[in-house]
Parts: structure tokens; C-alpha cells; sequence
């Protein structure tokens, strides 16, 4: 009788764990093209052959990374919408409500520790600076659907606005928030202590608030083109 040798994965799946948060130290701190297969291997102290065993190119290492990040916030925020969308029999939402949705999801991940918020604060400046076609990529695989999704909710709720306005108004909506989670860090700093950035619930409560009447008022005041 010959015997069965059960190969263990675990070795495997520890390997692709340390290369993807490698890929997202020298993310935060590089870039995109700041980054190759062979440094993000040394820093994962795996070999290069591990490297383009796991993920075959540098483009499919960093969305996976990213998509490990992403997938889960997007998730949460499709969750809350459909929650809020049953509890609210099925009507159209308030802008707050849907903005909530869209918002807090973040605030539970950088709630979690000093370094999820610190971490996804610096993916989120990171891609601020990020060569065009990589953010097209990104904002494709990641965000295309679920701005589309937000769109329609908005949509429901100012039934007479024009498409146009909508997008308009959700693409700097959506600004805000990125821009307040990159810089939630310099906070303090920038208040002279009377603000604390450890206050994230604060940080997102008044930050959908800020987006809900920016939104409302900017679409009620807008000259279409």
C-alpha cells in the first residue's frame, strides 16, 4: 500500500499573507512605481519565485493587496444600504442615511487599531499621488459599481436632478471623505491639540454631516450646464 502525502498549505498562504502586507508598507511609503516583485519579496523575506508564484506581476500584487483592503468596507457599506433600505420600507433615503452607509464602514475599520487607521490613512494618501492609469485601473476594479450603485439611491432621492448634477455633487462628496481620512492624522497638529484624532467616531459622525449638506445644498444650488 502505498501512502498519501497531504502536502500542508499553511506554509503557502503564510508566504502570500507576508508578501501582501509588504506590498502595502512599500505602497504607503513608494508608490506604485516605487515598488517592484523583487523589493516587495525581500521585504516579506520570501523569494522572488514565491512572489511571481502567488500573483505572476507586480499590477496583479497591488490590486490584490488592494482588493483585500477595499472588498470588505464595500461589502459593509452594501450591507448598511440594504438595511437601511428594508427599515425605510423600501421608499428613498435621506441623504444622511445614504451617506452614513458610505461612510462609517470606514470608521469601523480604522476604529479597530492605532494601525488599521494609520494603515489605511496612508493607502488613502498614497493614492492621491498615484500615476493616472493605475488610479483608472483601481477606481474600475473597485469603485465603479458601488459609485454606480449610490448614484441610483441619490437619484431616487432628488428624483428631478439631472444625472450630470448627481455625479457631480457624489464625486465631491466623495473627495471630502478621502481627503479628511488621508489627513486625519495631522489633526492634532493642526488644532493645536484642541482636536484629537483618536476620536474617530467623532471624525465620522461630523463628516457625514458635513457631506450630507454639502450634498443637499450644493444639488439645490446648482446651475446645471
Amino acid at each position: 500500500m502505498i501512502a498519501t502525502v497531504i502536502k500542508n498549505p499553511k506554509p503557502k498562504l503564510e508566504t502570500r499573507a507576508r508578501l501582501i502586507e509588504a506590498t502595502a508598507r512599500l505602497f504607503s511609503l513608494h508608490g506604485y512605481n516605487g515598488l517592484t516583485l523583487r523589493s516587495v519579496a525581500k521585504e516579506a523575506k520570501a523569494n522572488l519565485a514565491a512572489a511571481n508564484y502567488h500573483f505572476g506581476s507586480k499590477d496583479a500584487l497591488v490590486l490584490e493587496m488592494l482588493r483585500e483592503r477595499i472588498q470588505p468596507i464595500n461589502q459593509r457599506r452594501l450591507e448598511l444600504l440594504e438595511e437601511e433600505k428594508n427599515n425605510n420600507s423600501n421608499l428613498p433615503l435621506g441623504v444622511f442615511q445614504i451617506f452614513r452607509t458610505l461612510i462609517h464602514p470606514i470608521g469601523e475599520e480604522i476604529s479597530k487599531s492605532a494601525n488599521s487607521r494609520c494603515s489605511l490613512a496612508q493607502l488613502v494618501a498614497r493614492t492621491f499621488t498615484e500615476p493616472t492609469e493605475f488610479i483608472e485601473r483601481m477606481h474600475h476594479r473597485f469603485f465603479s459599481q458601488i459609485a454606480e450603485i449610490y448614484h441610483r439611491e441619490l437619484s431616487l432621492t432628488f428624483p428631478n436632478q439631472p444625472a450630470k448634477e448627481i455625479y457631480w455633487h457624489l464625486h465631491l462628496a466623495v473627495a471630502s471623505m478621502l481627503g479628511a481620512l488621508a489627513q486625519h492624522r495631522r489633526l492634532e497638529d493642526f488644532t493645536k491639540g484642541m482636536c484629537n484624532e483618536n476620536q474617530v467616531d467623532e471624525m465620522i459622525n461630523r463628516l457625514t454631516k458635513f457631506v450630507s449638506h454639502g450634498f443637499t445644498h450644493g444639488l439645490r444650488n446648482s446651475s446645471p450646464s
